[in-house]
């Protein structure tokens, strides 16, 4: 049995692994009309605009992708779009599967991806993440390149700073992955290269980055103008100081806070782990082993069951709750086996232990920029886990034959079963912000041109079609409008351009000054479609001020009710009626 299976590694690993990674990240290619960030990021990518100048800029390469991609015959749906951006994960996933071979086995790098790609739960349109993604693998495995081949290859340093660089001009906050040259100081240190070995290493480094940047800064500037990008910064962080989840406090208590949350139900395990060492130590039942472990395995399906009955994870694969603390779960033991790793245990060479150092600095710097807590950690773990794996397989190989082991064992070989089913339910049905109350997304979108063939919730359907049926009727897709609330995509699905500098003007990051200022630059002549979106709850704090605004902005120009459907209402002003 065993040699066919060996027959069989060679040809599944040189073209049906490579295969699934690919197909595997677009399982939900037509699943999910949110009217939120997914199609708010088509917006900006159609309507430049829209997107403000300073935005635009932070996230300037992103952009620039998004429209080239938008060009594409393939790209002017979004269903295309996806695809598209979909195939950057499997990209990200091929470039692990074939530079970490030359360390992982295949198909344990396989299984890595394979979950890497189950827990990307971002809509894969917003572009500023996973171009960061690909970028931040890209740089992490060419400094792998760089010091594990023989003879050592210069280039490889160069390229992993030009990556990283270039990311910086893909979203500004980028500039936090500079601090992976600590994993190529510590290799050194590992290593035992002098002062001045390490300094060339980190010259070479430096001079990719500061290429990497200056590609994308010079696209900037022949785009906007040289003095654009630098306006942009005090801008950007005047911006993100209005919002309390973007400072450097707010982001750093959210992630402590993620790990907490997650360290409580992590640690019901350890003395779950050291009983079961002392269990299997008990000369009781020492004839009968395999009894011993059975019984052993039933204790951890207790476990699992209390986990559920507390609410640590649930069902609803169409919400984050199915699959978040065993991902987290996955992060800290991915933690615990870097230490581990950098300590240089289990006889790992400096090569292993500067895997292991990449993989903790990433893991650490990844929240960092993001409001989003340790979300960004799980959409990004295309070398966390097969490293995991990997780390895990090495231990259980040194210590396989100590009976007390198993306990240790089987507990992770629980977290990675877990999280390998929770995480794939989670990718197969779940969409962002739609139908995550465990609606089914049962209607398919006939009539908006741009999101025929999507999948998404009935009632979903019906206000947007019915909203479409309306503006194409009435001939007003084309026009200009402010959408208020929380649905900036209306501006994309409708192909209604944005009047303002934002398609998304009732966010904090947005300031309400700027918000009075554009309205007030609105001339009479050509006053714009308001379509306001209701909600039970206002998702930004600056929300009632701007709508006062909007609302003195619509009595002084006498706007209208001309329509409502379901969450949108629209109005017109009294110029646009009589047209």
């Amino acid at each position: 049995m065993l040699k066919k299976l060996k027959k069989l590694q060679n040809p599944l690993e040189r073209y049906v692994f490579p295969l699934l990674l690919v197909l595997w990240p677009l399982a939900a290619l037509r699943q999910g009309v949110s009217v939120m960030d997914t199609t708010y990021s088509l917006a900006n990518y159609r309507y430049p605009q829209g997107a403000g100048t300073m935005w635009n800029i932070a996230t300037f390469l992103a952009n620039v992708t998004g429209r080239a991609f938008m060009a594409l015959p393939v790209g002017k749906t979004m269903a295309g779009m996806n695809l598209l951006c979909l195939l950057l994960i499997s990209l990200t996933a091929l470039a692990c599967y074939y530079v970490l071979g030359r360390m992982i086995p295949g198909w344990m790098i396989f299984c890595g991806e394979f979950l890497a790609a189950a827990f990307c739960w971002c809509p894969a349109v917003i572009l500023y993440n996973y171009l960061t993604y690909l970028l931040l693998t890209l740089g992490t495995l060419f400094l792998f390149l760089a010091v594990s081949s023989v003879p050592e290859k210069k280039r490889y340093y160069i390229l992993a700073g030009v990556c990283l660089g270039l990311n910086v001009t893909v979203r500004f906050s980028n500039l936090t992955q500079a601090a992976l040259i600590l994993a190529l100081w510590f290799w050194c240190a590992c290593a035992g290269k002098r002062f001045s070995a390490a300094a060339k290493r980190t010259l070479l480094c430096v001079s990719g980055y500061a290429a990497g940047f200056g590609a994308g800064y010079f696209l900037c500037a022949a785009m906007y103008g040289p003095a654009a990008y630098w306006q942009m910064i005090p801008q950007l962080f005047s911006a993100a100081g209005n919002v309390q989840s973007y400072t450097a406090a707010g982001m750093l208590l959210s992630t402590l806070s993620a790990y907490g949350h997650t360290l409580r139900w992590f640690l019901i395990l350890v003395p779950c782990v050291i009983m079961g060492a002392i269990f299997f130590a008990m000369p009781l039942l020492r004839s009968k082993e395999w009894l011993k472990r059975l019984l052993y395995i039933a204790g951890i399906v207790v476990i699992v069951r209390f986990y559920y009955s507390r609410g640590m994870f649930n069902r609803n694969y169409q919400d984050y709750g199915s699959m978040f603390e065993w991902g987290m779960m996955l992060v800290i033991l991915a933690l615990i086996l870097c230490v581990i790793g950098m300590a240089g245990a289990y006889g790992a060479n400096p090569d292993e232990r500067f895997l292991s150092a990449a993989v903790f600095v990433t893991i650490l710097i990844l929240p960092l920029g993001s409001n989003n807590y340790t979300y960004p950690v799980l959409n990004c773990m295309f070398i966390t886990a097969p490293y995991t794996l990997w780390m895990l397989r090495r231990i259980w190989q040194e210590t396989r034959h100590t009976a007390t082991h198993f306990s240790w064992h089987a507990m992770t070989v629980m977290i990675l079963c877990m999280t390998l089913v929770q995480g794939s339910l989670f990718h197969i049905f779940f969409a962002f912000r739609d139908g995550t109350d465990g609606i089914r997304r049962s209607a398919v979108i006939r009539t908006i041109p741009v999101a025929a063939g999507m999948h998404t919730t009935p009632e979903n359907a019906q206000e947007l079609e019915d909203l479409w049926q309306y503006l194409h009727s009435e001939g007003l897709t084309g026009t200009p409008a402010v959408v208020f609330g929380s649905a900036p995509g209306i501006h994309y699905l409708m192909e209604l351009p944005p009047a303002l500098d934002s398609a998304w003007p009732d966010l904090d990051s947005y300031p309400a000054e700027q918000f009075k200022e554009q309205l007030r630059q609105l001339k009479e002549d050509s006053l714009p479609l308001i379509i306001l979106h209701e909600e039970e709850k206002p998702q930004s704090a600056s929300s009632d001020e701007k709508c006062g605004e909007l609302f003195d902005f619509m009595r002084d120009n006498a706007y209208q009710q001309a329509y409502t459907g379901g969450a949108y209402t629209v109005y017109t002003a009294a110029g646009k009626e009589q047209e």
